[in-house]
């Protein structure tokens, strides 16, 4: 039935609204449901596990994006070009450029998993794990790495997958995964008490299951790209070079992640980092949606670029900004009247009965470092088309200034000044500086850019 329903886009004549929800709403659930079950990780783990473990993971949090930061720097250019090649009519170039990124992902990401499992007491150091957290540490991120190809694999498949006109089908997948991991995630925490061993093994579990249900796809060669006996180095180098700017975006904010927990165990220590862990099991719900808007935009205008319908693209590029603003603010309304209740759900009453305090203290984290969100889906969208129509620095500018340009160094200065809540604020003043970035950029584009021609590009 997927694929019925699928087969009917026409990304070239459907309406704008019509396009981005085709493509956004399968995405929000699949991302939903990915949120909502790391989230409920993060219960599990709270309630069952305590706050030290809460506490190491999160410190472990910096792993993720350097996955998904390699995953991305394929996968998100390789995409956007075969949709692409596909708006031109050349299926076989966007077949060449799909095969070549999979099997070299593949077997990259196996030799890289083996060679961090090796060094993960080196990793748990580097992160600035304490001594009574280093234990718990290991034990995540060994099994993170053993299991990081399929990390890599899920999501290269599922950017895929909506690049070929199959969002329902990457949504089936992303909620299976999810449902797994959920499932197996109380089987080995509460039932059979495997610790943070137990979490992790059901995340690589989770993504083994979506990754063979979107296998299938491509090897039943249902679409326009499938695999085929092809490799060559130029479509790696070529894929790699527009996927810099999410894969950059990923990697600092592993940075940032970095510094967060770095400066938290410096001012309160695992206390920070158990407060941190909670912010951002509660903030990937808000993040995913957010993203979920401009992966709505993505297709569309990679696409309709191929295809020189530069008006097309423009209309996307606005009704994404309109959608994904009015989103922030919600969302951001919406945290802050239920924090209490969310951040209740990490706690058991024995670690509120030991801290009293805690809960409130994780409440104003988020009702500060929250505010952020109301402009990430702006720059999400922004950043996402630019690389979408082949305008990889400029949209490396805009992914980079909200990390490395500007909420590391706040990170790092505000807290002289304001202790613990000038940690949380560095990130919404980090993006309020960034979307001014974001709106030179993109005006640039609007104005003397690919997007101000009229005439098609030949």
């Amino acid at each position: 039935m997927a694929n019925v329903i699928d087969s009917k886009i026409n990304l070239e004549k459907d309406s704008i609204p019509k396009l981005f929800f085709t493509y956004f709403i399968p995405s929000v659930c699949a991302m939903l449901a990915l949120s909502t079950n790391t989230t409920i990780d993060g219960i599990f783990v709270g309630q069952k596990i305590g706050t030290d473990a809460l506490a190491a993971v999160g410190i472990a949090w910096p792993i993720f994006p350097v996955i998904i930061a390699y995953e991305l720097l394929f996968s998100i250019g390789a995409a956007s070009l075969s949709s692409y090649y596909i708006g031109k009519g050349k299926a076989q170039k966007a077949r060449m450029i799909f095969s070549s990124v999979f099997y070299f992902a593949l077997v990259s990401a196996l030799v890289m998993g083996l060679v961090f499992y090796y060094f993960r007491y080196e990793m748990a150091l580097f992160l600035g794990v304490s001594q009574t957290l280093l234990p718990l540490v290991v034990e995540y991120i060994g099994v993170i790495f053993l299991g990081g190809v399929f990390i890599v694999l899920q999501p290269l498949l599922d950017i895929f997958a909506i690049n070929d006109r199959r969002p329902n089908l990457a949504m089936i997948a992303m909620i299976a995964s999810s449902v797994i991991n959920i499932i197996f995630n109380y089987i080995f925490i509460f039932l059979l008490e495997w610790g943070l061993f137990g979490a992790a093994f059901a995340t690589i579990l989770g993504h083994i299951v979506g990754f063979f249900i979107l296998l299938r796809h491509f090897i039943s060669r249902r679409g326009h790209i499938y695999f085929i006996r092809y490799f060559h180095i130029r479509a790696i180098l070529v894929s790699a070079k527009n996927g810099v700017p999410q894969a950059t975006s990923e990697v600092s904010a592993s940075l940032m992640m970095l510094t967060f927990n770095h400066v938290l165990k410096e001012i309160v220590g695992d206390r920070g980092n158990s407060i941190y862990s909670i912010v951002m099991y509660i903030g990937i719900i808000v993040f995913t949606i957010l993203l979920s808007s401009a992966q709505g935009v993505q297709p569309i205008s990679s696409f309709n670029y191929g295809a020189n319908r530069l008006e097309r693209v423009r209309a996307i590029l606005k009704f994404g900004i309109f959608f994904s603003s009015i989103a922030g603010v919600i969302l951001y309304i919406c945290s802050v009247f239920f924090d209490r209740y969310l951040i209740m759900l990490f706690l058991s009453q024995e670690d509120m009965h030991n801290d009293p305090m805690l809960l409130t203290d994780v409440s104003l984290a988020i009702r500060i470092y929250f505010i952020g969100f109301i402009l990430l889906g702006f720059n999400f969208v922004v950043a996402t088309l630019l690389q979408s129509i082949q305008r990889p620095l400029n949209a490396l500018i805009v992914t980079v200034s909200s990390t490395l340009i500007f909420a590391i160094p706040f990170v790092l200065i505000l807290p002289k000044y304001f202790g613990i809540n000038g940690i949380w604020a560095s990130y919404p003043l980090a993006m309020v500086c960034a979307s001014f970035i974001a709106i030179i950029v993109i005006s640039y584009e609007l104005r003397k850019g690919v997007l101000a021609q009229k005439e098609a590009r030949q």
